[in-house]
């Protein structure tokens, strides 16, 4: 059952990490110097998103080298522990990626 659980968790983080570029993607196609723009016009905003994005790359760097680790040792402990790094990531991209959404996100508005 409890496998059940995490897979569904996982299917729901990796959909989710899927949509939000599709929706920054589309944003940028509909209104590219506009949502630009507000990166820079929301810059504290902008600057803590990129630093959780860092904070992603970085966690993603440390899961990979213990990928490579677990390669040559059969240890279950650092395999477990790239694994909970991964979905860590995946997480946090989740966070930034919706925060950047937030800054670009321009409304239809009719006059």
């Amino acid at each position: 059952m409890i496998d059940i659980i995490i897979s569904a968790i996982i299917i729901i983080l990796t959909i989710t990490a899927l949509y939000l570029p599709l929706r920054i993607f589309y944003n940028l196609l509909k209104y590219k110097e506009a949502a630009l723009g507000l990166i820079f016009n929301k810059l504290d905003e902008s600057i803590t998103t990129f630093k959780i994005y860092a904070i992603a790359g970085l966690i993603f760097s440390i899961g990979r080298l213990l990928d490579i680790i677990n390669i040559f040792s059969a240890s279950s402990a650092v395999d477990d522990l790239a694994t909970v790094l991964n979905l860590t990531t995946v997480i946090v991209l989740i966070y930034a990626f919706y925060k950047l959404l937030n800054i670009m996100r321009i409304e239809d508005q009719t006059v």
